[in-house]
């Protein structure tokens, strides 16, 4: 993640969530830090499943362990493969080939 993309996340969490005055600065370069090690499509999917879950700011151990869930769950999903196959006439087609070619050869 960009150090822009970690400033809109922040800028995101703290409308939800945030309802003092000001964010301490330690708080903000802490979670800057810590964002930027993350994919930010996965950060913002955490940050609204969190939203629901949360009255105030998460602690970041419980962001940190909620996006290492939704992280696995992303890497685990199985992806159909984008194949065009041949008909099954032209794979018997090539099979009879492919066979008289390994006869020959013998």
């Amino acid at each position: 993640m960009t150090e822009d993309d970690a400033d809109e996340i922040l800028i995101m969490m703290s409308q939800l969530w945030w309802t003092g005055a000001n964010i301490p600065d330690g708080t903000l370069k802490i979670w800057h830090k810590s964002l930027m090690d993350l994919e930010r499509e996965i950060t913002e999917e955490c940050v609204k499943d969190l939203v629901k879950d949360h009255p105030f700011w998460p602690a970041i151990s419980d962001f940190r362990s909620h996006y290492q869930s939704k992280l696995r769950q992303v890497q685990s999903q199985i992806k159909p493969i984008q194949r065009k196959y041949l008909p099954k006439e032209e794979n018997v087609i090539r099979l009879r080939e492919l066979r008289q070619n390994l006869r020959a050869n013998r």
